[in-house]
């Protein structure tokens, strides 16, 4: 009997060995270059709150970014050693050029051509506004956020996909459109994966995208298009921008490259448009003083024009400079990724990235970090005058991403998110409900920042001027 308890250990320690050391072998890289590193645990490395859905990625690299004071630290995604940076200048070094494709796009939303779009935006802000006057006012209780998203992806429906939906009574699109990156634990570790372990994507071919949902939504689009070239019609929207590169590119710009466009714009601009506007309401209902004073702005640049222009809003700073503190407290995807092309070491110091090493950047602790901004949880939009806007660290701010101008449809998301604001404002005075945090708190599964419960509950009321 001894002998065979003894024989059982023996094996099982034999086998244990070598996968122990597989799964550690990794785990002496940041030490070996003195940089400061969260302690990882066999298997998991420093995943296990994450698997275990106790903390958001969002949560933990803000709490990686504030346990130490080097422009860097590691951590480990399972036994894969990944890097943190968080000095805005070695940010500045690291962060890569954009390709050719990305230009190109981008010069569809020039402002030209935004000033187009604007009717398009106006009529999603108009169905918004109808279905508040009919559900909200009255209510002790609304939550802001789900209206705010339906706005979101009528504007971006309208513009990138040729349609007027009107979320508000038409569920179908709109649940498409929240599909692509729906919050089931399925999907929920599979779009992890392509941020921290890039192995399984390739392995199991994970999807970031909901397949079912994509497929939808391009066949909608391509069906669009087919329909315009049949009837030979325009609408001042992206679909003809497209088919204008389609024409001059045509061996670039293929169907199926054409149709990922309009979702790429879809999925990142109604999550961070409606989002946006939904916690510019919840800050709004806190601090009267800042929701009168962007309210007299907008009412006194209205006056003066017939309606909502694209000219207008460039009229109104006092918005813009509310809609970038917005930004700044509640980034929509709090951290940007990229991986090392090459070998890479950090200047003025021994620290070596090798070839192939992922590292993150927590916008959410930069842009919450009281070194660059004086108390931070304060939504306080004077940060963002003309006065203090050029007192901001390069590359602490950056919640589209590289910087302020280089996400794809940024101009057409402060312009929808603008308008949002706009009807609202004009329409409605917001104030808390009841129920109404005094600070938001956030889920703990996901990557993008997600409000507790997915609400943000306010208050409408008629406005009376």
């Amino acid at each position: 009997m001894i002998w065979f308890i003894t024989s059982c250990v023996c094996v099982i320690i034999t086998l244990f060995i070598p996968i122990y050391l597989y799964f550690t072998r990794n785990f002496s890289c940041w030490r070996n270059q003195n940089v400061p590193y969260k302690k990882p645990v066999f298997f998991f490395g420093n995943t296990l709150p994450l698997v275990l859905q106790k903390m958001s990625i969002n949560a933990f690299l803000r709490d990686l970014y504030k346990s130490a004071t080097f422009p860097c630290v590691g951590f480990f995604f399972f036994d894969r050693p990944l890097l943190l940076i968080r000095d805005p200048e070695l940010i500045k070094r690291i962060l890569p050029a954009w390709r050719n494709l990305r230009t190109k796009v981008t010069s569809v939303f020039t402002a030209s051509k935004l000033k187009n779009m604007v009717p398009l935006v106006l009529e999603a802000g108009d169905d918004m506004v109808n279905f508040m006057k009919l559900n909200c006012l009255g209510s002790e209780m609304t939550n802001c956020r789900s209206t705010t998203f339906k706005y979101a992806i009528d504007a971006i429906s309208s513009c990138a996909f040729g349609l007027r939906v009107n979320s508000h009574e038409n569920s179908d699109f709109a649940e498409a459109a929240k599909g692509i990156q729906g919050v089931t634990p399925l999907r929920v570790i599979q779009m992890a994966a392509h941020f921290f372990a890039p192995l399984l994507v390739k392995i199991f071919r994970l999807k970031f995208n909901d397949p079912k949902s994509c497929r939808y939504l391009a066949k909608i689009f391509l069906d669009t298009v087919k329909q315009r070239e049949q009837l030979k019609t325009n609408r001042p929207d992206f679909i003809e921008l497209m088919k204008k590169l389609q024409r001059e590119e045509p061996d670039h710009f293929d169907d199926e490259l054409l149709a990922s466009l309009p979702l790429q714009f879809l999925v990142a601009g109604f999550e961070t448009s409606g989002a946006t506007i939904a916690y510019i309401l919840y800050e709004l209902s806190l601090n009267t003083s800042i929701q009168d004073r962007l309210r007299a702005e907008i009412l006194a640049v209205l006056s003066k024009h017939e309606t909502i222009t694209y000219d207008a809003i460039q009229e109104m700073p006092y918005l813009d400079m509310v809609i970038k503190e917005a930004l700044r407290k509640y980034p929509t995807l709090p951290f940007l990724d990229r991986e090392c092309t090459k070998t890479y070491t950090i200047p003025n110091t021994n620290v070596v990235i090798q070839k192939g090493i992922a590292v993150y950047i927590s916008l959410t602790a930069l842009q919450h970090d009281e070194n660059y901004f004086p108390d931070p949880m304060v939504f306080n939009p004077e940060r963002f005058s003309a006065e203090n806007k050029s007192t901001i660290v390069p590359y602490t701010y950056m919640p589209f991403g590289e910087g302020y101008k280089n996400c794809l449809a940024t101009k057409f998301g402060m312009l929808s998110v603008s308008i949002g604001v706009i009807k609202i404002l004009s329409h409605f005075e917001i104030a808390p409900s009841k129920h109404t945090p005094k600070e938001l708190t956030f889920e703990n599964c996901g990557f993008i920042l997600t409000p507790t419960n997915d609400q943000v509950l306010v208050k409408f009321k008629s406005l009376n001027i």
